[in-house]
Formats: structure tokens, C-alpha cells, sequence
């Protein structure tokens, strides 16, 4: 991996949703690594130290909002949730505990790269 590089950690149990933010994150320039489950996730990112992270909230073992808790006890880079949950409840949940963006599935690539752009301009959060 070069100096320049990003590395994006992608927090995905369903494989064809793992592999379109794969797709997505290495077309913008991000190096990716995927973990299929919320510890795995946080075992991951607490390794590899990425620059952003994407996190579904449905996971099998341990639901992102509480990923999302565990990886604000360390992680002060940028964090996107992704869930089919679409209720107002469910994002004002999901940027309390700590993510800079909440995208409902199904989405737009092109909308994920825009929040992207959005949030990567931005210092990531203290």
C-alpha cells in the first residue's frame, strides 16, 4: 500500500451489498477490507486503523448501533451506517452513536460517493 493510500473497512454481512461497497470504495481510491460480522469489524478496524468505515446496521451477532458504540470508544475516523432501516428514529439513532451519515439500502452508488465527498472533506470528528 503506498503512503497515500486510504484504507476503508467495509462491515457487511450480505456478500452482493460487501461487494458493490467494494466496488465503490476502490473506484474512489480507497484500499478495502470487509468483515461479515460486528466483532470481526471491530477487530478489524482496531487492527488496520481505516480512514473510513461503512457499517450495516443488521448484522448477525452484535447490531451496528452497538459496533458503532464499541468503535467510538477508539476509532475517531469517518463512520457511515447503511441499513434498510428507513424510519427517522433509526438515522437520528445511527448519528447519535457516532456515525457522520446514515444511507437507507437500497442505495445509489453514485449517492454513496456523493456523502463520501461530503463527509471526507471534512476534519474526522474529535
Amino acid at each position: 500500500m503506498t503512503e497515500s493510500a486510504r484504507l476503508a473497512l467495509v462491515i457487511e454481512d450480505d456478500d452482493d451489498i460487501r461487494r458493490l461497497l467494494e466496488v465503490v470504495l476502490s473506484q474512489a481510491g480507497f484500499v478495502v477490507e470487509s468483515a461479515a460480522t460486528g466483532s470481526a469489524g471491530v477487530a478489524a478496524a482496531r487492527e488496520s486503523a481505516p480512514d473510513l468505515i461503512t457499517l450495516d446496521i443488521g448484522l448477525p451477532d452484535i447490531d451496528g448501533y452497538e459496533v458503532a458504540r464499541r468503535l467510538r470508544e477508539f476509532y475517531r475516523n469517518h463512520l457511515v451506517m447503511l441499513s434498510a432501516r428507513s424510519e427517522t428514529y433509526d438515522a437520528a439513532l445511527g448519528l447519535e452513536v457516532g456515525a457522520d451519515a446514515y444511507l437507507t439500502k437500497p442505495f445509489r452508488p453514485r449517492q454513496l460517493r456523493e456523502v463520501l465527498g461530503r463527509i471526507l472533506s471534512e476534519a474526522p470528528v474529535d
